[in-house]
């Protein structure tokens, strides 16, 4: 169940954690809120896909994503290269 498949191609669950090399580790906060609120991985990348909400995320406050991220960032970090979304086929 970490995987969804839809019309933008199939796209796998994030790693959350703050691993440093594949998971939240190396993002800010300042990061962190402009993605959610963008829908741009780190804010300036590709798209963040379903089924991340983001919309829904990017509507709160920049409190609550401060709390968000410092709670993301509060885990036990994972190393779990998750896989690059895979496009539509055409």
């Amino acid at each position: 169940m970490t995987a969804w498949a839809g019309p933008w191609g199939v796209s796998f669950a994030a790693n959350l954690t703050p691993d440093k090399a594949t998971g939240l580790g190396s993002w800010t906060e300042a990061a962190f809120i402009k993605s959610m609120r963008t829908g741009k991985h780190k804010g300036v990348l590709r798209d963040i896909l379903p089924p991340m909400p983001w919309q829904g995320l990017g509507q709160l406050t920049d409190d609550d994503l401060k709390a968000m991220f410092a709670y993301l960032q509060s885990l036990k970090p994972i190393q779990n290269k998750v896989p690059d979304p895979i496009p539509p086929k055409r």
